[in-house]
């Protein structure tokens, strides 16, 4: 009896495991849980927005971490605009004065684009380096 006992509890531990293995895969790659990790993101970084004067939407990283604001450039919709703009480095200079509070991150983006502008007509680099370079600054 207590044989029996022994086997049905390994049984029902072995089970147990596979079902929540399995679950754990599927929760993967289950695009609702991407949805929910993409609206915290969303939610995190909502807070270095804020809207202007004249309702325009401009990030603001007072306060915020370098590494951080980076993080919050790299998937902003403000820096697809400013990349749009390429390769108007004056436009682009202008947007990111416009859109950006100042902070030590704007500064170095503003510093970078000088360098990237340097460099792009020169012709040492094309025009997807360029923007890669903004990208990653």
């Amino acid at each position: 009896m207590f044989k029996g006992f022994v086997v049905l509890v390994a049984v029902g531990a072995l089970f147990a495991f596979f079902v929540f293995d399995f679950v754990s895969d599927v929760e993967k790659d289950d695009p609702t849980t991407m949805i929910s990790k993409d609206a915290k993101k969303a939610k995190e970084f909502a807070r270095y927005y804020r809207t202007d004067a004249a309702g325009n939407r401009i990030l603001d990283f007072s306060g915020a971490s370098m590494a951080k604001a980076r993080e919050v450039w790299r998937e902003s919709p403000i820096r697809r605009e400013i990349l749009d703009q390429f390769p108007q480095f004056q436009y682009m200079q202008e947007s990111i004065k416009l859109y950006m509070v100042d902070s030590p991150f704007r500064r170095a983006l503003l510093k970078k684009l000088d360098e990237v502008e340097g460099l792009y007509l020169s012709g040492t680099i094309d025009s997807d380096r360029a923007k890669d370079m903004l990208t990653r600054i």
